[in-house]
């Protein structure tokens, strides 16, 4: 399985955040969010019930690696991350921030990464949002392939099509479709649909 995205979908999605990184640096507003309690409601949904500590993570669009803060936090900084981005730009700050024995940080798409490399658990927040040519194509595939990537769990968000108002340039998915599409991976999942936000989280779990 190769990536869905066009040379055409890479360059916006890159010149959107990488514009972005040049006007607000290192701030929620570069990738996308409206205020830091916002980012962190969308962190807390991600782990909800899912014990982090001592596992492997793959942070898939880590932009600034905001993650790595709040999971630092919940385990106590017992964990092994590693973040991938398209933008060089934001991985070369992630790093330069959060690097370490235990993080690392590399340019890439999902799809790069060889399938017999596994982490325990693979997040996404926020980069599935930008509208592209096929945007549920191109979300199936990445689901699938963090799927693949994943020995316990993965966990995402996204933007909901049940909000009031939507941007031009941000794709609102149906909750609906998602889940029904993660049932066809796993029979455990959960969706995540009653926090203060115009999105959705979903947790697939592996089934054994």
């Amino acid at each position: 399985m190769g990536s869905s995205l066009t040379a055409s979908d890479i360059e916006g999605i890159k010149s959107l955040y990488e514009n972005r990184f040049r006007e607000f640096g290192r701030s929620v507003k570069t990738v996308g969010w409206g205020a830091v309690e916002d980012q962190i409601l969308r962190f807390d949904v991600l782990c909800r019930g899912l014990d982090i500590s001592g596992c492997s993570v793959l942070d898939v669009g880590c932009g600034l690696g905001d993650l790595v803060p709040f999971l630092d936090q919940k385990t106590s900084g017992n964990y092994d991350y590693t973040g991938i981005d398209i933008s060089e730009a934001l991985v070369e700050s992630a790093a330069g921030a959060f690097a370490g024995e235990r993080r690392s940080f590399l340019t890439s798409d999902i799809f790069q990464i060889p399938s017999d490399k596994k982490f325990d658990f693979t997040f996404l927040s926020g980069a599935l949002n930008f509208r592209i040519k096929d945007n549920k194509s191109h979300a199936n595939d990445v689901i699938k392939k963090m799927f693949d990537l994943s020995t316990k769990a993965v966990s995402f968000n996204m933007l909901s099509s049940y909000a009031d108002y939507v941007a031009e340039k941000n794709f609102h998915h149906s909750p609906e479709e998602i889940f029904s599409y993660s049932k066809k991976l796993s029979p455990r999942v959960n969706l995540f649909h009653d926090y203060p936000l115009y999105e959705f989280s979903v947790q697939i779990f592996q089934n054994s």
